[in-house]
């Protein structure tokens, strides 16, 4: 086995990647193995063809196809490893030699990472913003916290927006009813626009009892296509009206809802927080600023191959997240009046940012011999366990293995990068 690199111009390269016959024939005994399921040869019961046969009677070019994609799998980022040379972009692959007794030879083009010098990055200057704390933004908090704790009440009156009312309802659309269209007691906050168009405003000005036809129709868009711009009727009987009750802002609430006793030592507790915040905002925004001047003064020359190969992995990432909502890539495309073409090009900009911001970030990292700490990772470690709502000590437990504990210490390399550009600036 053998890998030679071959550059072509500054930013990309060819792998001339030799390959053992016999590894080759075991990756074609793979490959066959794969196929033999949904072979059908008399005399032979499914899945129990043997390779010879089924190549006396397919011949062995039927087959050869995936052998050599078996292959090149299972060797060509082993083989590329030792050379020290990092691609950005999946390969472009010819079959140079296959044959039964000679070893099989293929040649993998891709877009590499360049030669690059990083700019200066020590000693750069970021103007803070100049943070306060007012009064208005402590009694949100307050209001936010008495939100949290208010109490539904059932009253005896119609109902007005920002009441819940408690509602059965049974939807029909050309006369039937439709699937997930009807619910017993559920609770609806009135002027929050959750439900479809008007929905909402019909059930204003009700009383318990009362029995509404609601009349709507589905946005052109709405994500089942079979109830999509079609009117609805709703019949709904409302069963409760509620209020919310929030409770009055004093020691009493406040030792109720914190470990203070008083709302003067509450107060100064949320405008700490609230300062903390703010300052590790604008330290993650001096960072991004930091890095973007290193960024504008660096030049890196990409492959064409690396950046559309990053557009791809943005590109899936919205499909992803259309799918959430029941929506494909050509209907939204549709909708904002734009071509394929068009939305590509429209991600190079961030495509390449992407791409550049990850290869200085990993340059300075070499360069500067920087590692993420186990303090790092035990700080990691105690922010997810608390988005978990788990106990840290035993999240931590769970992180135990070493090979789990670097995994994270990788993830976390660029945040340790930011913080050495951080830590080496003028912060004015």
């Amino acid at each position: 086995m053998s890998c030679k690199v071959e550059k072509i111009g500054t930013n990309k390269a060819k792998f001339i990647i030799e390959i053992d016959n016999a590894e080759f024939l075991k990756a074609e005994d793979k490959a066959f193995n794969k196929q033999k399921n949904r072979l059908s040869i008399p005399g032979f019961r499914k899945g129990k063809v043997t390779k010879e046969m089924a190549y006396k009677v397919y011949g062995r070019g039927a087959f050869l196809e995936d052998a050599i994609n078996e292959c090149i799998n299972d060797t060509y980022y082993r083989e590329i490893k030792d050379t020290n040379v990092k691609v950005l972009s999946q390969p472009k692959v010819d079959v140079v030699q296959v044959d039964l007794e000679k070893p099989f030879i293929y040649e993998a083009e891709t877009a590499i990472v360049p030669e690059f010098e990083v700019a200066k990055y020590k000693g750069l200057e970021c103007k803070k913003a100049k943070i306060e704390v007012t009064e208005e933004e402590i009694n949100k908090k307050i209001e936010e916290e008495r939100e949290k704790n208010a109490r539904l009440v059932a009253v005896d009156r119609k109902s007005k927006n920002g009441d819940t009312v408690t509602i059965d309802f049974d939807g029909y659309v050309d006369g039937k009813q439709f699937k997930g269209g009807k619910a017993e007691n559920y609770d609806l906050v009135l002027g929050t626009k959750s439900f479809i168009d008007n929905f909402e405003d019909q059930l204003v000005d009700k009383s318990a009892g009362d029995e509404v036809d609601v009349n709507v129709k589905f946005p052109d868009n709405y994500g089942e296509k079979t109830l999509a711009g079609k009117p609805a009727l709703f019949k709904v009987k409302v069963n409760e009206v509620k209020e919310k009750q929030l409770p009055d802002v004093d020691d009493e609430f406040v030792s109720e809802i914190s470990e203070f006793e008083t709302l003067k030592d509450f107060k100064e507790d949320v405008k700490k927080k609230i300062l903390e915040f703010k300052e590790e905002r604008e330290k993650e925004n001096c960072k991004s600023k930091l890095l973007d001047e290193v960024y504008k003064n660096t030049t890196i020359d990409l492959a064409d191959e690396a950046i559309n190969a990053e557009i791809d992995g943005i590109i899936d990432g919205y499909k992803q997240r259309l799918a959430y909502q029941g929506m494909d890539l050509p209907r939204y495309l549709d909708m904002i009046h734009k071509t394929e073409v068009d939305f590509r090009n429209e991600q190079k900009p961030l495509a390449e940012k992407r791409i550049k911001n990850g290869l200085i970030l990993e340059k300075i990292a070499e360069d500067e011999k920087i590692e993420a700490t186990d303090e790092m990772v035990d700080k990691e470690l105690e922010k997810m366990a608390m988005s978990y709502g788990m106990d840290v000590e035993q999240f931590k437990k769970s992180y135990g293995k070493e090979e789990d504990r670097k995994r994270l210490k990788d993830d976390l390399l660029y945040p340790a990068v930011f913080d050495f550009i951080y830590n080496n600036a003028k912060i004015v």
